[in-house]
């Protein structure tokens, strides 16, 4: 007589682990409280910052710059949140004792982490994307003026764009520390201080090339991605992207083989 192998293994491959996560993910309270606030904040601070100012109609390049600030000016909001988000993704199995069940289950650990880093990753750049597309729409119809401001603006969809990419960068960066620390502070706060404290201290040392490879670290290599236009001194749009994508993937490449290699 034979049996048919209904076991763990028909769920190892990625495909399986993706719906594993997300089955798990819609099941946290935490999660989706934070993505209800990710979604919501920039619409309401967006609209909450035009309706309270005192600006008058201008010209459709003013108009366009008050819009978009309501996006660039206030993403480090959702930033946060997201970061939330990629650490609980990673320190909740640790943190409720599921962690060994989920390595019983699917042992290949790499896998298992690829899985959190694509479910972070996408889900941490629709939920900012969309909600600033909204955002900047509604800025522009509140302010109006013969010509407003649209999304065909120059720097506008650029903008909007690299927010939502280094958002999610950060969210799996994030998700890393998640599995480094397995503490939900502790991630968050090594998140924090990866992105923005190491690139201030490296940056206080007088030497160009410590100073050029601070600036490579997303959190500011991100500014080419969040602001109009150009600041002197920043990287450009394209090094900046590709400066994110190797940290992030130098962060994954780390946790994995961390996670590889100890007992949980």
């Amino acid at each position: 007589m034979t049996t048919t192998d209904t076991g763990p293994t028909a769920r190892l491959d990625l495909t399986g682990l993706l719906r594993s996560e997300l089955i798990k993910a819609r099941g946290l309270r935490s999660i989706q409280w934070l993505l209800a606030l990710i979604v919501a904040l920039p619409i309401v601070i967006s609209v909450l910052t035009v309706t309270t100012s005192d600006a008058a109609a201008g010209t459709h390049e003013e108009l366009t710059a008050l819009a978009l600030s309501t996006v660039s000016g206030t993403n480090w909001i959702p930033l946060l949140l997201v970061l939330m988000l990629g650490t609980i993704v990673a320190t909740a199995e640790y943190e409720r004792g599921a962690v060994q069940m989920t390595f019983t289950v699917a042992p290949r650990r790499t896998a298992v982490v690829l899985a959190k880093a694509i479910l972070v990753g996408v889900t941490s750049l629709v939920a900012t994307f969309l909600p600033a597309v909204v955002a900047y729409l509604l800025a522009a119809a509140l302010l109006g003026g013969d010509d407003p401001a649209t999304l065909g603006d120059p720097d506008v969809l650029r903008v909007i764009t690299g927010t939502a990419l280094y958002a999610a960068s950060a969210g799996v960066i994030a998700m890393c520390f998640g599995f480094l620390t397995r503490s939900s502070i502790g991630a968050v706060t090594a998140t924090i201080g990866f992105l923005y404290a190491v690139p201030a201290l490296l940056q206080a040392i007088p030497v160009e090339a410590v100073g050029w490879f601070a600036r490579t670290i997303p959190g500011p290599a991100s500014t080419p991605l969040e602001l109009p236009g150009h600041p002197e001194g920043d990287l450009t749009f394209t090094t900046a992207l590709i400066a994110i994508v190797l940290w992030t993937a130098a962060a994954l490449l780390l946790t994995c083989a961390v996670v590889r290699r100890r007992d949980v």
